[in-house]
């Protein structure tokens, strides 16, 4: 069911419910699909995969917060401040993330041998920027002291947004670590709420969680919601989708990076440069006559 009613069939999507006599805020999300696509890479391990899901989920379950032009960025930054992981979504569902050239290309190794605190570390950051358009940005800036992303982020809205907030992401692997699926719950507490509500529904997520968002189990999140909360209510369910936006055109700046040398190489020996997009892994090829316009 879309925004104004209609029912549409949607495999990645966001159901808005109250609960708890309506003091309690509470999206649901299935990006299944979406969370595929962003993290099938072939530089990625099962940490990495696991990191950028983690972070691309909750920006799928903060968009459903937002409103007309609204679009928020998320990024994550680890003790080593070479390694960051992206994400971003707008008002309109449209979602993105990747994880930068230096922690994509770092030792698999490496970090085969992390837990995802130990990637962090000690000195993580998290760092929220919020177009409200009209030229008004918010940005917000806390520490990580879990250093799991998702604990993180519940951190970071009770700190910068004095909003008491839970997130709750499972996300599962097969044998070959694929992710065969992808769900995850935000909770928050409207003003009004007691304070330890969010401690009640933290104990009531945990004590389900395997039962109810494993990916064996076929139940829609409509069903889920009710198993979970008596007095739920459902106000809507909107479609999200994976985007990128990058073209060609984008990318002809980075030629300039260059030196001179490896252009006049490539155009006399007729060597099409090729440069690929880290966020959707999409390929832009430019030809002997386009790196000639550049030189």
């Amino acid at each position: 069911m879309n925004k104004k009613g209609m029912l549409i069939k949607m495999d990645n999507y966001i159901m808005k419910t109250l609960a708890y006599n309506k003091q309690v805020r509470i999206l649901f999300v299935e990006n299944t699909d979406i969370i595929k696509e962003i993290c099938d890479h072939k530089n990625m391990n099962k940490l990495l995969k696991t990191t950028l899901a983690k972070t691309v989920s909750i920006a799928s379950l903060i968009s459903g917060t937002l409103k007309g032009n609204q679009r928020i960025s998320l990024k994550v930054n680890a003790s080593n401040r070479k390694y960051k992981i992206f994400a971003d979504v707008d008002s309109m569902g449209n979602i993105r993330g990747y994880i930068n050239d230096e922690l994509l290309n770092a030792s698999l190794d490496y970090t085969s041998n992390f837990s995802i605190e130990q990637l962090i570390g000690n000195k993580g950051c998290i760092q929220v920027m919020k177009d409200l358009g009209m030229n008004g940005v918010f940005t917000g800036i806390t520490e990580m002291p879990y250093g799991n992303i998702v604990d993180d982020f519940s951190h970071y809205f009770k700190q910068s947004e004095q909003i008491p907030t839970l997130f709750s992401l499972n996300i599962v692997f097969n044998e070959k670590d694929e992710i065969v699926s992808s769900r995850g719950i935000l909770v928050q507490l409207l003003p009004g709420a007691a304070i330890g509500l969010i401690d009640d529904i933290k104990k009531k997520i945990s004590d389900n969680k395997f039962s109810l968002l494993t990916f064996k189990n076929n139940m829609t999140l409509k069903e889920i919601s009710h198993l979970l909360f008596e007095d739920i209510q459902v106000l809507g369910f909107d479609q999200i989708q994976f985007f990128c936006g990058c073209s060609k055109d984008i990318f002809y700046p980075m030629l300039y990076s260059l030196n001179k040398e490896e252009l006049f190489y490539a155009h006399e020996n007729n060597k099409p440069i090729e440069i690929v997009c880290n966020v959707c892994g999409k390929s832009y090829s430019f030809d002997k006559d386009e790196i000639k316009s550049l030189i």
